[in-house]
């Protein structure tokens, strides 16, 4: 318990999905009324194949985030292990809540025997929505596209869906259904779908995500969703209900999932019984499908209870908000409607009416409350209360007078929206100069020390993060994909930003046990809502920050987390300059302290005992001339080892010494007598050699492999050496030199990077 407060770790998907998002914020709210502290812990997705995935390989990273709730000062967890398990089997995701240990354990949209979970009732929602489309539409031909078994929600809605068909008489088969993850990206299974089912006439996705992914593959076929075919979701996600068309979905707010965990958290630590909990959910009819009305009629003679039940029709995510405003906005709204009506019904008393009535449109538009209204069905009633004004048969002056009213009203709520939209666009296009400085400036460094760190969080301020925790590790970890993350004992504290207040760690005070990252000395007292992003560059782990969790990281927390990886392997490779240039002067110094002839040497490798990129060039264009001379071609190679850092940072130094020479052993007996071989760079090097006429750069290549997987099956070593390579062929009537060739060959390198061997040890 840190100051008396605790502090409850929840566990998600990433932070960028709709359902995360919402989860977080209803989570943020709970714990602020119940003064505990919360930290999230983004991860991804548990044994995901990313092996074919270039663009988000380096995902799996995130994972290692859960690993760090296990800390000490972790009071309870709350995990949305459906989505975090929704590729992995049942037993993994248990080995990874058993993982856990005694730490209090509640469970969002995920059951699992043995723990307490808050879900909504994934049954009654979608039977009505599909029981709508069958008896009311009269839809028969119907699809699912579905999520992963190891999710128990998309399974169960997938159950419910065949129970509901079978029962009203519709065959059910798999080629009615296709499964993917539970994000807008299935453009493959959306696609299956669509070809397997053509004459189809509605889909049920089993979230809304998925279901915009499906809107998406139907526009780029010619489908208009509600029109050609008939789709809904589950989640009622805030971007369904704004997408065109608004989409129809089971109203299951997130944000109210992570209110009820956080409660029966703060329950279960202060010793009391708890049960899990399933909340009631309903079907919200759309345009998705085809379907304008509502379900609450307005006319002339609606009760207080209907008046009430319309505010919760339209105003369903507000109430998830501060309670008082939440309050105030339903009083304020019904008497609003009460007051027209009586205006409508009663032409004694008017004049009193007319001024309530001022005064509640006044108060009706100080509330926030249509951001967060169902925008389609406050227009539709406002639209409808017109229309009865319209065909009242009472005092000509009433109706206009009520008339004008409701034009005020449509009127102002019209402006609302075009000044929202406004506001979003100019918001964006603020964050996008934003990004685009935060990107120069944390990249502005020239030195790999410390104040480096401290620069970095002085770029924070556009994503409104006031308070941040730059943790570094002692030296980077390797970590590879499907490996076990080791985690260290110990991690530095580098730089801390506490209420817009920059500070550098003094030297002797970075070091702090890992058990104790979120309690030390340097953390504030006041409540807080923090985000914890792991700093990596590829395969290497660098560090942590632990920041404000503010509403711009749901939509760039992952860019914040790229930018700084990349930052601070621009640090560790600046640190690692310096040593090497301060290693190359004092071999200088040695050099001429021993008047050794510096001329030669310089041309020489020391390590590998041959050319360095000096020597290397000097001889490189020799080489070509010579080669024009005799109406002879060259042929110019780039080579990099793959895994130096790995083979570094697991086997010692000496092991990656020993590489290197090899490279340079085995590119020197495959060049010969024909050319000349250098190093270049620390893991870089280059050959030249005489093209004959039954040269052939695959063949080379494969060879230069061949001669590497021979080594690597002879040697004891517990690694595998590999290198990846880029040739270029300098014509001799050409005019391209060494420095060019070298150029064009490093691009064709960098394509055979992206297949390199990423596997070190040996299976």
């Amino acid at each position: 318990m840190r100051n008396g407060r605790r502090t409850i770790g929840l566990l998600v998907s990433g932070i960028m999905d709709n359902f995360t998002e919402a989860l977080c914020r209803g989570a943020v709210e709970a714990c602020h009324d119940n003064n505990v502290d919360l930290i999230v812990f983004p991860g991804k997705y548990l044994d995901r194949d990313l092996s074919t995935q270039k663009d988000i390989m380096y995902e799996y990273q995130f994972n290692t985030l859960f690993g760090y709730a296990k800390s000490e000062d972790i009071d309870g967890i709350i995990v949305s292990a459906g989505n975090i398990g929704c590729f992995a089997g049942d037993e993994r995701v248990r080995e990874m809540l058993e993982g856990y240990g005694d730490i209090p354990c509640v469970l969002v949209a995920s059951k699992w025997d043995g723990y307490i979970s808050i879900n909504y009732d994934n049954k009654s929602g979608v039977q009505e929505g599909l029981e709508y489309l069958i008896n009311d539409l009269h839809c028969e031909r119907f699809a699912l596209l579905g999520g992963p078994s190891g999710n128990t929600d998309a399974q169960e809605r997938k159950e419910i869906f065949v129970e509901v068909l079978k029962k009203n008489g519709i065959k059910v088969t798999d080629q009615m259904m296709a499964y993917g993850s539970l994000n807008r990206d299935n453009p493959e299974e959306c696609n299956m779908l669509l070809d397997d089912n053509p004459d189809v006439e509605a889909i049920f996705c089993v979230n809304d995500d998925m279901a915009l992914g499906m809107y998406d593959v139907m526009r780029r076929r010619g489908l208009v969703p509600g029109k050609d075919i008939k789709v809904f979701g589950y989640d009622n996600t805030i971007a369904g209900a704004k997408a065109n068309p608004s989409l129809s979905s089971v109203g299951a707010d997130a944000a109210y999932l992570g209110q009820r965990a956080v409660f029966s958290m703060c329950k279960l630590l202060d010793g009391e019984s708890v049960e899990s909990e399933i909340i009631p959910a309903r079907f919200i009819k759309r345009d998705s499908i085809g379907k304008n009305e509502v379900d609450y009629e307005i006319n002339a003679d609606m009760s207080d209870e209907e008046i009430d039940r319309i505010f919760n029709e339209i105003f369903y995510r507000y109430l998830n908000k501060e309670k008082t405003d939440g309050a105030k906005l339903r009083k304020t709204f019904c008497s609003l409607v009460n007051n027209m009506l009586q205006i409508f019904n009663d032409p004694l008393g008017e004049q009193e009416t007319k001024k309530s009535l001022n005064k509640d449109m006044e108060r009706f538009f100080e509330f926030e409350a249509l951001d967060y209204a169902d925008m389609e069905a406050l227009l539709f009633r406002a639209e409808r209360l017109f229309e009865l004004v319209c065909n009242m048969q009472q005092d000509i002056e009433k109706k206009l007078v009520l008339k004008g009213y409701l034009e005020t009203m449509y009127r102002k709520i019209i402006e609302n929206m075009d000044y929202k939209v406004g506001c979003m666009r100019l918001e964006r296009q603020d964050d996008i100069n934003s990004m685009k400085i935060f990107v120069r400036d944390s990249l502005k460094f020239r030195k790999g020390n410390d104040a480096t760190y401290t620069a970095m969080l002085e770029c924070l301020e556009w994503l409104n993060i006031h308070n941040a925790y730059l943790y570094v590790f002692g030296e980077p970890i390797p970590h590879l994909y499907q490996e076990e993350f080791e985690y260290p004992e110990h991690i530095y504290l580098k730089a801390y930003l506490q209420n817009d207040s920059l500070n550098t760690v003094p030297v002797n005070g970075q070091k702090i046990n890992i058990k104790n990252m979120f309690s030390n000395e340097y953390i504030g007292n006041e409540r807080f809502n923090y985000v914890l992003l792991p700093l990596f560059y590829n395969e290497m782990q660098y560090g942590l920050l632990l920041c404000d969790l503010s509403e711009k990281l749901y939509e760039n927390g992952e860019f914040l987390t790229n930018q700084l990886g990349a930052s601070v392997h621009v640090i560790d490779m600046l640190r690692e300059n310096e040593k090497i240039q301060q290693q190359l002067n004092e071999v200088v110094v040695s050099l001429r302290e021993n008047n050794i002839e510096l001329d030669n040497l310089s041309k020489r490798d020391a390590l590998t005992e041959i050319n360095n990129r000096r020597g290397f060039f000097d001889e490189a264009v020799v080489l070509i001339e010579n080669n024009r001379s005799l109406h002879l071609d060259t042929l110019v190679a780039y080579v990099d080892m793959n895994n130096l850092k790995v083979i570094n940072d697991r086997y010692g130094h000496e092991e990656g010494d020993y590489s290197l020479k090899l490279i340079s052993r085995i590119l020197s007996e495959l060049v010969g007598e024909s050319g000349i071989v250098g190093r270049i760079g620390g893991d870089e090097y280059a050959f030249a050699m005489t093209m004959d006429k039954n040269m052939d750069m695959d063949s080379l290549e494969r060879r230069i492999h061949s001669m590497f997987s021979a080594h690597n099956r002879r040697s004891d070593k517990p690694y595998n050496v590999t290198v990846s390579v880029g040739f270029y062929q300098v014509d001799f009537d050409s005019m391209t030199g060494i420095e060019d060739a070298l150029s064009f060959a490093a691009e064709r390198l960098y394509v055979a990077k992206q297949n390199k061997v990423r596997t070190v040890e040996k299976g």
